[in-house]
């Protein structure tokens, strides 16, 4: 079994569900395992996945979807979680596909324009602001964090939470992209839906769009080095994280 097998929580009815703990941090203190999940909507849960969800301790449960998508898709109750809901998109230009019924976004949204999505969501964004002060209180965790498929939004408060956890940028993407495959059965059951609609060009941007790509978040971490100098003035200007207070973090949050 590998560590990526190890980390991953089989639902039936919820895609990309996994265990944030593990990591090896820069200094080789690992992630404690339990206090941290990621995952795509929880709303579709079956009865079984309830009872699994159940046995994870989870005290909060932290979604970046706007209020719309959260209407549509609703998280199911669980009395012992504090449920917070603060829209990650901020004012990007695009309205996410699960608002749109996806095919005008696939068509119109592009590589390009994501790559700047990515690069504007870490600034100024309450729903992280949030993320990163909830964290910081031990009694919020064990956290999963959540939006509609567990990729963008959730792909940029996992690597927020990581990078200030100090593990490695290039652990931080292979968690990223880990979605891929995890995501996998779920794409291509929608490219079957669309590819009647779609030409050769607007299938591949579609493919695009649903894929965790290196170059999205990226461009997330060049534009944190690009306004700030580096990635530690970044986590200490936009969230307060000052060195005692991600020491703090750090401590509640590793193992030795």
């Amino acid at each position: 079994m590998t560590q990526f097998d190890m980390k991953v929580i089989p639902f039936e009815a919820v895609y990309n569900f996994r265990d944030m703990g593990g990591y090896q941090t820069k200094d080789g203190r690992t992630v404690k395992k339990g206090l941290i999940y990621r995952s795509a909507a929880l709303g579709k849960m079956t009865m079984a996945d309830k009872e699994r969800f159940e046995t994870l301790g989870v005290k909060t449960i932290f979604d970046y979807r706007d209020k719309h998508e959260a209407q549509n898709n609703p998280n199911p109750t669980f009395l012992n979680a504090r449920y917070i809901q603060i829209p990650a998109k901020g004012n990007h230009a695009f309205e996410m596909p699960t608002n749109t019924g996806g095919q005008s976004f696939y068509k119109v949204v592009s590589p390009e324009m994501f790559c700047d999505f990515y690069a504007q969501m870490p600034f100024n964004n309450a729903s992280f602001k949030e993320l990163m002060a909830t964290i910081q209180n031990p009694e919020n965790l064990g956290l999963v964090h959540h939006c509609a498929v567990g990729k963008d939004r959730t792909g940029i408060g996992g690597a927020l939470i990581l990078l200030a956890l100090d593990v490695p940028e290039e652990i931080i993407m292979q968690d990223y992209l880990d979605t891929n495959e995890l995501l996998r059965p779920m794409v291509d059951r929608m490219a079957q839906a669309i590819q009647k609609d779609f030409n050769d060009r607007e299938l591949q941007q579609f493919y695009a769009l649903m894929s965790a790509r290196e170059d999205y978040l990226q461009a997330a971490f060049d534009a944190m080095e690009v306004r700030y100098g580096s990635k530690t003035a970044f986590l200490e200007q936009e969230f307060g994280l000052t060195q005692a207070k991600r020491e703090q973090l750090q401590a509640n949050c590793l193992n030795e």
